[in-house]
């Protein structure tokens, strides 16, 4: 008897060994990611300062990007992010070139790159420019900051007015991304907005301050020709020439271009010189050679900036010197250009 009843306590106290996990721990199993995001920081000034019509002039800003990897517990895998950068039209509208106002009826053209070297356009969502994209990974619980660089270019050529300060303001400007757990996502997942494998997509808009610029109030020679009055067997009768001087002004600015009397003057009178040998000569205004262009204001060449160059004639005349001796006879005359 006293064997049976170890027996059947035994045989009760078995199924009492069957273990379950808590409820809320079963629960917390399964894996779950956050969507990731982006965002960027302030709006955006490109300022050329002041530009010339002489060369083209570069600016660059900088757009602040800042992405947030896996912030859940069970996270394990780095966020793989491609971004993708879009800039508008803006106002005054136009790209290729964009452009600037001086909000007096005068436009300046520049444009936005996406490399240093000013070949590839930054254009507008939905363009069909290339798109300015990057990839790079977030780490789990991390964020990462990039500086993305905008390049933008003044080309040269450009003759305008200088009176008041150039504004461009380009619009719907977007940064879109586009992420996932396994592959990068490519462009046309950023452009389109579509989400990455096991990931997402989202997109960031950024402002503009403006695009500034001022256009130089000054003028500037750009080539004056020499008179050359060629090979003469004597001076028995007279000999004419002319030359040219090409000059450029903003447009609208008033300009005087003057003539000195040259390196061997006696007095007013302009003279070559030939060792110690001297011929006299005369440079004027109109092709009659009866206005002497001298070096004062009211002997000189006025007029006004405009679009293009302005070229000058000058008017040579040697006059009759029989007996001059042979040789190569020069001058040197300075050219005056008041603004």
């Amino acid at each position: 008897m006293p064997m049976s009843r170890w027996h059947r306590r035994a045989s009760r106290r078995s199924p009492g060994r069957t273990v379950r996990l808590p409820a809320f721990l079963l629960a917390s199993l399964p894996l779950s990611v956050p969507a990731q995001s982006c965002s960027v920081t302030g709006p955006l000034q490109l300022n050329f300062g002041t530009v010339t019509s002489a060369g083209r002039s570069d600016a660059q800003t900088t757009l602040q990007l800042t992405c947030q990897g896996p912030a859940d517990l069970w996270s394990i895998l780095p966020a793989q992010f491609s971004v993708c950068v879009f800039v508008g039209e803006g106002t005054p509208a136009g790209i290729a070139p964009r452009r600037m106002s001086n909000g007096n009826g005068a436009f300046m053209n520049y444009d936005l790159y996406a490399d240093p070297a000013r070949t590839q356009l930054v254009g507008p969502l939905g363009s069909a420019y290339p798109v300015y994209s990057l990839s790079f990974d977030v780490g789990v619980r991390q964020s990462r900051q990039l500086s993305i660089p905008l390049y933008g270019r003044v080309p040269a050529g450009q003759n305008l007015p200088a009176t008041f300060p150039y504004l461009g303001t380009p619009g719907a400007s977007v940064v879109r991304y586009s992420y996932g757990y396994v592959l990068t996502p490519s462009v046309d997942d950023c452009r389109n907005g579509a989400a990455g494998a096991g990931g997402g997509a989202g997109q960031a808009n950024f402002t503009w301050a403006g695009v500034n610029a001022l256009y130089t109030n000054s003028c500037r020679i750009n080539a004056a020709s020499d008179m050359d009055f060629g090979r003469s067997d004597g001076l028995a009768s007279p000999r004419e020439q002319t030359s040219t001087i090409s000059l450029q002004c903003p447009i609208g600015a008033p300009w005087n271009v003057t003539l000195n009397d040259g390196a061997n003057a006696n007095g007013s009178t302009r003279r070559m010189a030939s060792a110690g040998n001297r011929i006299t000569y005369e440079l004027y205004r109109d092709a009659n050679r009866l206005e002497r262009w001298g070096s004062s204001p009211a002997s000189g060449v006025a007029g006004t900036g405009s679009e293009n160059p302005s070229i000058l004639t000058v008017y040579g005349r040697i006059p009759a010197q029989p007996g001059t001796r042979a040789g190569s006879y020069t001058d040197t005359v300075t050219v005056t250009l008041t603004y």
